[in-house]
């Protein structure tokens, strides 16, 4: 005759079972708390206040730096560039179309993409030994 209170792994007794609608945590995290992204795109988002020409405006921080990546990639910095293709390549896609280059941009495309900057990076390395 079995027992129908038994007791074990994945079994706990049932003055021990959380109550229905009862959390098994009920501190958790805090209303209106932020992740590490929430709080990553707030400071990203800060306004600072940067000098075009002549006159002062102000721009966000992750306006700013990609400002800069675009700048570094239009004097060859290999690196920038190397970021900025993919993005490059499908800016003016619609989103579905972009999921989809995105995937082949990370099967096949990708490994080319890396060989060519290694192979040009070392034939630039090789320049400057000269």
């Amino acid at each position: 005759m079995t027992n129908n209170n038994d007791t074990g792994y994945g079994k706990p007794p049932e003055n021990k079972q959380f109550k229905r609608g009862q959390s098994g945590n009920p501190q958790g995290r805090p209303t209106g708390s932020k992740n590490t992204y929430k709080l990553l795109n707030d400071i990203l988002n800060q306004k600072i206040v940067v000098s075009e020409g002549d006159e002062k405006i102000k721009i966000s921080k992750k306006i700013a730096m990609l400002t800069q990546l675009v700048n570094k990639g239009v004097k060859g910095d290999i690196k920038a560039i190397a970021a900025l293709l993919p993005h490059l390549l499908i800016a003016d896609l619609k989103e579905e179309e972009r999921h989809q280059v995105r995937e082949l941009l990370n099967q096949d495309d990708q490994s080319i993409i890396t060989h060519y900057l290694s192979r040009y990076q070392g034939a630039r390395e090789d320049e400057a030994h000269e």
